[in-house]
Formats: structure tokens, sequence, C-alpha cells
């Protein structure tokens, strides 16, 4: 064949390549359920990012000066902020590692380049399956994206999807930018815990900063990207499997050993050890502190920041003021035995289900952010009884005029204690027992409905909710008083649904605001469903009876003098045993402020709350409510 006949063979089989790639896959391909995929790989500003569908976007940093602003004003840890590398600061054995593993090719000519891709992707067509690796591209893709819609099924359009964006990005951005923005947005470090970048695991695994890892403790970072479950099993136990994981390591390496520098890194790595970090727990924080302190004072260009559309800036702003406030109203209680004083608030439309404004804790502390919202919260007390009682409203003999005895049943081994005297001893309406938080009244409902039946039907409810469900032993006679645990979020996406005439508008997912696997992600709102969970009937008579506590005698009636005049509110607060948390949610029918106090000790970078003492006033309305009160005032004065 002469080199004409070449060049004809090759262009035609380009361009046949392309057409196949880019008309007959998708002709042909079975669509993925709700999936949209890639319509722009550019900002304004020429920036490289990612758009899946309704504004998912990678790659927004905040400038020096604004970082500066924000921390100037105590606002740059309003969200947890994660560390992120330029091109320039990727340790060269990083480079190296990850496109020996990854792509070879990488920075060449191969399958990560325009053409590579279609040619690979007319494999899959013929093949007729979702089968095959990832390169780099559609890893950054994959992982970015379709694990953060919540696509998890492999599609062959999935593939496909993947492969056109990733057509798209490396037709646009040059290699280093894609690699930067695989290595601080992409892959889930250290098997699958959602590790987000290069520096948090590196401070995850080993607590060393990346530039300090040997070449064997950064092959085992960047292999796990790619075998994560091989690993898992090793790595459960890396102490005791120490030596079986350097073998594996080793064994891997050695199975893609090219040419002599491969093979000196082989040689060298013999040698070397695997320095794992004693403490392995990105949600207590450890790796996210150590960080921190290890580049206190240094480069302010290093950090990206997340956000939600519908939080604003000024919004953030009124809320630290009214926290200022707080923290003034509370001054000498805001340390009792080394325990510090600590809140977490949510505030959200009704209508929308729009997150406005989100507090993580009173102390601007990224660990403390991740701890009281990110992990599986806190008992809620009397908080829950509204919700209780909606179901009983809904699907037994019961409504605002049932009445209930307010006192010990001797049949029943359990009778709570810990209760007032007010109406202790008489018949009450469900009226009453929300007004007052009657314990004894609530729990008596067990009189007309069982318990066990109750609470399990609540729990399904709440579980259509993305609200987490607790173990069945907590389930039972006392779970009307708040045995349940929830987060901030939970509670808040619980009440917008009552206060929804019964149905739920998802919030913002709280991942979106905590979690740093998704850093720099906006989420506006959009393509969300409704589900309704009760009768419009059911919630607005549950509704209606929440007024009663702002009335003279309520456990809301404190709240008041710190409140806007002439409105009607709503409210419900909550203190659990030993007064060690309090909750309020407060509403005017339109906006939700749901907000958790509680005393945490930092112990030596480990977050605990054993042992901690009362919460001011030893009460829900006098801890958190006044909070609440005080960030409604300046939120929607």
């Amino acid at each position: 064949m002469n080199d004409w006949t070449k060049a004809i063979a090759v262009v035609g089989g380009v361009f046949l390549a392309l057409i196949l790639f880019h008309v007959v896959w998708p002709s042909k391909m079975k669509m993925e359920p709700h999936a949209n995929f890639i319509s722009s790989v550019r900002d304004e500003d020429h920036k490289l990012l990612a758009v899946f569908g309704e504004k998912t976007v990678l790659n927004n940093h905040l400038k020096a000066e604004e970082l500066e602003e924000l921390n100037k004003n105590g606002e740059l840890n309003k969200f947890p902020i994660v560390p992120i590398l330029s091109y320039e600061e990727l340790p060269e054995n990083y480079i190296y590692f990850l496109t020996k593993v990854e792509s070879k090719n990488f920075f060449g000519f191969g399958k990560d380049n325009v053409y590579g891709m279609s040619f690979s992707g007319i494999a899959r067509l013929f093949k007729g399956k979702a089968d095959g690796g990832s390169n780099i591209p559609q890893q950054l893709l994959k992982n970015a994206i379709h694990k953060k819609e919540g696509i998890g099924t492999i599609y062959l359009s999935r593939k496909y999807g993947e492969q056109l964006a990733a057509f798209q990005m490396v037709k646009s951005a040059s290699p280093e930018e894609i690699l930067m923005a695989y290595t601080n947005y992409s892959g889930n470090f250290w098997y699958e815990r959602d590790f987000s970048g290069l520096i948090l695991a590196s401070y995850a695994i080993f607590n060393l900063a990346p530039h300090e890892l040997n070449d064997l403790e950064m092959l085992l970072t960047v292999k796990t990207l790619k075998g994560a479950g091989d690993l898992k099993a090793l790595c459960n136990d890396r102490f005791a499997n120490q030596k079986d994981i350097k073998e594996n390591i080793l064994g891997y390496f050695n199975l893609i050993v090219e040419d002599e520098v491969d093979k000196m890194k082989l040689k060298n790595m013999q040698a070397m050890e695997l320095r794992f970090a004693k403490r392995n727990s990105l949600r207590k924080t450890t790796a996210f502190t150590n960080f921190l302190r290890a580049n206190r004072g240094k480069s302010k260009e290093r950090f990206a920041t997340q956000y939600v559309s519908s939080i604003t800036n000024e919004n953030q702003e009124k809320l630290q003021s009214a926290v200022d406030l707080f923290t003034k109203y509370n001054r000498s209680r805001l340390s009792v035995n080394g325990f510090d004083l600590e809140t977490s608030l949510i505030a959200i439309d009704i209508e929308t289900g729009r997150i406005e404004a989100t507090l993580g804790n009173r102390k601007n502390s990224g660990a403390m952010a991740n701890f009281v919202d990110y992990g599986e919260g806190f008992q809620v007390g009397s908080v829950l009884k509204p919700l209780v009682f909606l179901e009983l409203f809904e699907n037994y003999d019961f409504d605002e005029n049932t009445s209930l005895f307010n006192g010990d049943l001797k049949e029943y081994k359990y009778n709570p204690g810990n209760t007032g005297k007010k109406l202790l001893n008489k018949e009450v309406l469900v009226g009453d027992v929300l007004k007052y938080s009657l314990n004894k009244g609530a729990v008596n409902y067990r009189v007309h409905a069982d318990p066990l039946k109750v609470a399990r039907k609540v729990e399904d409810k709440l579980a259509k909710l993305n609200v987490s469900s607790n173990p069945s032993y907590s389930l039972g006679e006392s779970y009307i008083l708040g045995t349940k645990t929830m987060t901030p979020w939970e509670v808040a996406q619980a009440y917008q649904m009552l206060f929804n005439y019964g149905e739920a508008i998802p919030l913002t997912p709280w991942k979106y605001i905590i979690d740093p696997h998704l850093q720099d992600t906006i989420f506006d709102g959009s393509s969300r469903k409704r589900r309704t969970l009760y009768a419009t009937k059911s919630a607005n008579s549950i509704q209606s009876l929440l007024p009663l506590a702002f009335e003279a005698g309520g456990t809301c009636h404190r709240l008041l003098p710190f409140l806007p005049k002439k409105r009607q509110y709503y409210g419900k607060t909550g203190t659990t045993g030993k007064a060690k948390d309090g909750w309020t949610v407060l509403s005017d029918g339109q906006k939700i402020i749901v907000v958790w106090v509680g005393y945490v000790k930092n112990d030596g970078g480990v977050l605990t709350r054993k042992g901690a003492p009362a919460i001011p006033s030893k009460s829900g309305a006098g801890s958190a409510g006044i909070l609440a009160a005080m960030v409604y005032s300046k939120l929607y004065k």
C-alpha cells in the first residue's frame, strides 16, 4: 500500500469514526431515564467547566481578594472550604503515577484525544454494552457529574454521554486544565470514602501533605481511584495488613513497568514504607483540621467554596449579625467546663423548598459544620410531636377535639417523668399537648393507637423525604417525645412538607452544602419532584394548632419580644433528656427557620458531646428559640 493509499485510509477511517460516534450511536442508543448530557465546557471567562442539565458547575473559584475579604468578615467557613491545588503545585510523582496508571498517552496522541475517543466509542456501539474503562476526561465527567446527579446505573447512553462530553472537553481544554480539574474535583480517593481532591486524600490516608508522600504512598493514593474494591479488604485494617498492601501495590506496578525509569522507581519503592495516619476520619475532621493547621498563614489562593444559588451573601451577613447578638446574649454561657456552645441553623422558603440561609456552627469552624450537619444528627425532642400527630390525624380517628389524659396510666409500664405540673392529671386536647409540650398527654395517644405501628408509619413517610431511619429499638411509646435523631436539614424538610399542605418539595440536598466531594457546586433547585405524603386537611389541622405556642404560657411565648410585631407565628420547641439539646422550629407560614443548640467539646481534634452540660435555660425555647427569633428578625423583618 503506497503512501497516498495509507493517507486516504487514515482520513476515511477518521471520518467514519466521527460519523458513527456522533450520528449512528445517538440514534441507536437507549436513553437513560432523566439523563441530561453536556451542553457546554467553557464559562464566560473561558475557564474549564462542565454543565449537565441545570447548571451543575465545576471550577468556579473565588479570587484571593474575595477570600481575604470573606475571612475578614468571618464568613470564609460559612460553607466548609476545601483546599485545591493548581497545576503548578501538583507533585511530580503524582502526575507520573496518575498518567502511568490511568493513561500513559494523556499528554500525547492516543485514546485520550478527539479521534481516539471516537474510535473507542465505536467499539462500545458495536458491542451494544456499556463496558470498558474510562479515560481521565471521562472519569472527570463521570465522577463529578453523574455521581452528583445520582445516576448510578451504567447505561450505554451514559457512556456515550461521558464520551461526548469528554470529546468536547479535550477539544476545548488543555491537558493541564483537565488534569487539575480531575485532581481537585474527581475520584473517590481511599476506597470510595468521598475524599475530594488530592490534598484531603493525602492528609486522610497518611496525615501528610501531597508533596511529602514518597513514591509508594503516592502510588497507593492514585491506585485507590481505579482499584478501590481490590484495596478495601486490605485497607480496612491498614496497620495489620501493611505488608500485604505494600506487596499488592508493588505487584500491580510491576505489571505496568515499561522502561528503565519505571524499573528504577519499582526498585526504590521496595525499600519504602507506608506511613499511614493513626486516624482516618474525615467526618470527625482530622484530615481537614490537620491541613488547616499545616497551612495556616500560607497561600491565599488555594481554596474553593461551594454554594447554593438561593443562599445569598446578603442573607449570610444578616445571619451572622443575628449570631453575634445571640453570642452577646449568652456571653457568660458560651463555654462551660471545656464545652463550647454551638449551633446549627437552616432557613427555607416553604413554597419553593429553597434554602435561603444556613449556619453550620457558631465559631465558624469547618470541623463543627461537618459534625452538626452532616452526621447522624441529634435527638429532636418535642419537635417530633406534630409529625406524629399528623400521622394520627391522617390515618387514625384523631382530630383537634381528641381528648388525651395528661397523667400516668398504671396499666402501662412506661410513663414519662421530668414533666411539669401544667394540666397534670387532666384531660387535654391535642392543641394543649403542642402548646405546653405535655409529654404525658402526648404518650397517651397509645390508648387509641399502637405506638410501634404509628412510629413505623412516620419513619416510612420520613424516609420518602430522604430523612434517615432510626433503629427499631427507638420506636415505641417514647418515640413521640423525640427519641429520633435528625439533622436540621431533615427537620426543615419534614416541616416544609407539613406547612406546604402535606406536599414535600425536596430541599437543596444538604450534601451540596457540606460534603467536600461536591465542592464548587451550584444547586439551583430545578427539576425537583414534589411528593404528597399527607392530605391537605390533615396538614392544615396540625398547622392551625402551632400558633397556640405563642399564647401566654405556651412554649414559644418568650420569643415574642425578639420578633416583629403584628404577625402570625407558628412554632414548636424541643428539649432532649438532661437538656443536652435544644431545638426550635419557627415559621410565619411562608418561611421556616430550624435551629439546634448544644454544647460540644473539641478533644484533640475529635469532637465529642459525652458529659456535655445542659443548654442555656435548660429549654429549647430559651436557647435555640432565642436564636431562631433573632435570625427571623434579621432575615425577614
